[in-house]
């Protein structure tokens, strides 16, 4: 599974690295002891499983967003929000 704006990738090597290093730990390795997605953005059942489950358009969004964060806009927010961009 991949995000939206993976076309980007070729011009912007930070977001491939935030988007690749995300899906490889968070939505590959869900099986294999990973964190869910689920795990991260919905409630929980009370014994450690998700209430619900995210559509793969859903997870789609999740992808995109963190692919985001290693733009040029989403490192300015980054850089708002207290964290030290490392060149």
């Amino acid at each position: 599974m991949e995000g939206f704006k993976t076309h980007r990738h070729a011009s912007n090597p930070k977001e491939k690295e935030l988007h690749d290093k995300f899906v490889a730990e968070f939505v590959e390795s869900r099986h294999g002891g990973g964190i869910a997605l689920e795990q991260i953005s919905m409630p929980m059942d009370g014994r450690g499983n998700p209430a619900e489950y995210l559509t793969d358009r859903e997870k789609q969004i999740m992808i995109s967003t963190i692919q985001w964060l290693g733009s040029p806009v989403g490192q300015g927010f980054l850089e708002k929000c207290g964290f030290e961009i490392k060149k």
